[in-house]
């Protein structure tokens, strides 16, 4: 079966990726959320769900044909038909024929039996398209959190080597006689929390790579080789009309749509069986042995009307009425919240690439500040803690801009997701 990913996915591959060897096989946005939805459990059982309801609406289908078995039976004993011992030598008796029934009428249970499993099978797919969806994100956001985590680490490398490089230089200003001692204590106290800070962002790789594996239902010892994606392409979409989007995309919808159906038809049942039930049924037997050929057959009619039956059958009325009621009051909520999700989806993608821009600027700015900060350092005219609060708020952006370019990854994922579109299509 191919797997393709789609629309909004596609975007995250619209530019090169910056310069960064791969390694073979390395898991990428794609792979980690094709695996998610071949292999996770959630989506296995609800791919089992579904194959029961196709059973189920089999069986429903069944009440509304033709019926035909094969009857056989056999006996041999001292015992008369009627129970009574006979008292002579042991008897032989036996019976082999085909029946036939047939529902002429039952009122329309039947019909709407088989529409009720048709709304449950519908119910079904839509909860497996769900669980897909579900598995799918969840891989996705692990992916893009090793990312950041593992870009995160870089940050934490280069402020540490910076900090190092500074306890050197105090220490050679003070063996020159130009610096003072607490400038080095100073930059030592700098170094040692870039060391602490590395070390967390390093313990972060770790805890994020294992809720990636965890999400792609692989082996939590398993190598794992995240591979970068291409630059990411904002999507453009007015939150309004995401949210009218959701709503007629989004698969929870469909699924409580089916399960208000379902809750509809079983009123009817309800109705119909609260009532004068009239059903009308036909029979039909064909003998095989003994008397091959022997042909037999009936017609029947019964009607029924609850009189006293302690209020069971309003009971049951009234209480598929307020199913019917409920499941509708669900639906209503999940709009509610399938377009809240879609609107801030929307507006989230498009004041997420608007932070990334800003955030461009920022580092650009606090590094030209640290190149002066260091500048004026080196040439006697500034002072240690100038380079360090420069360093601080050099690396402080770097990291900003880190988590806003992850930030957006996501949201751009999320968006698909909120609008309802397959995180992976298969044809």
């Amino acid at each position: 079966m191919r797997i393709l990913v789609s629309a909004v996915v596609l975007l995250l591959v619209g530019l090169p990726v910056a310069v960064r060897a791969q390694a073979p096989g390395a898991v990428t946005l794609e792979s980690a959320m094709v695996s998610a939805v071949d292999r996770h459990p959630t989506v296995v059982a609800a791919a089992q769900a579904l194959r029961a309801a196709e059973a189920r609406i089999v069986v429903a289908r069944a009440g509304t044909v033709l019926a035909v078995t094969a009857n056989a039976r056999a006996s041999v004993g001292t015992v008369g038909s009627s129970g009574a011992p006979t008292g002579g030598a042991p008897g032989t008796s036996h019976d082999v024929s085909l029946g036939a029934s047939y529902s002429i009428y039952d009122g329309g249970i039947r019909a709407l039996q088989v529409a009720q499993a048709q709304a449950a099978l519908e119910a079904a797919q839509a909860s497996l398209a769900v669980a897909r969806q579900d598995v799918a994100i969840a891989a996705g956001q692990a992916y893009f959190n090793v990312l950041r985590a593992q870009r995160t680490v870089e940050v934490r490398e280069a402020a540490l080597r910076t900090a190092r490089g500074q306890v050197e230089q105090a220490e050679a200003f003070v063996r020159a006689g130009t610096g003072a001692r607490a400038d080095v204590v100073r930059a030592q106290a700098t170094a040692a929390t870039a060391e602490a800070d590395l070390v967390t962002a390093r313990g972060q790789v770790e805890i994020t790579g294992v809720q990636l594996r965890s999400a792609m239902a692989a082996p939590l010892a398993q190598a794992l080789t995240v591979a970068d994606p291409a630059a990411p392409v904002p999507v453009v979409l007015a939150p309004s009309d995401a949210a009218a989007q959701a709503v007629r995309e989004r698969s929870e919808v469909r699924r409580l749509d089916a399960d208000v159906r379902n809750a509809e038809v079983a009123l009817r049942i309800a109705e119909i069986r609260a009532g004068l039930l009239v059903t009308v049924s036909a029979g039909g037997v064909v003998q095989v042995s003994p008397n091959p050929g022997q042909l037999g057959w009936s017609l029947g009619a019964n009607a029924s009307f609850p009189i006293l039956d302690g209020g069971a059958a309003r009971a049951e009325v009234a209480a598929a009425r307020a199913n019917v009621a409920a499941a509708q009051a669900r639906r209503e909520a999940t709009v509610l919240q399938v377009q809240t999700q879609a609107y801030q989806a929307a507006a989230g993608a498009r004041d997420t690439g608007a932070r990334v821009d800003a955030l461009r600027v920022s580092v650009s700015a606090a590094e030209e500040s640290l190149r002066v900060a260091e500048g004026r350092y080196r040439a006697g005219v500034g002072t240690l803690l100038e380079v360090l609060d420069a360093q601080s708020l050099a690396t402080q952006a770097r990291i900003n801009a880190v988590q806003a370019l992850y930030d957006l990854y996501l949201a751009i994922v999320n968006l698909q997701y909120a609008l309802g579109q397959p995180l992976v299509r298969r044809t």
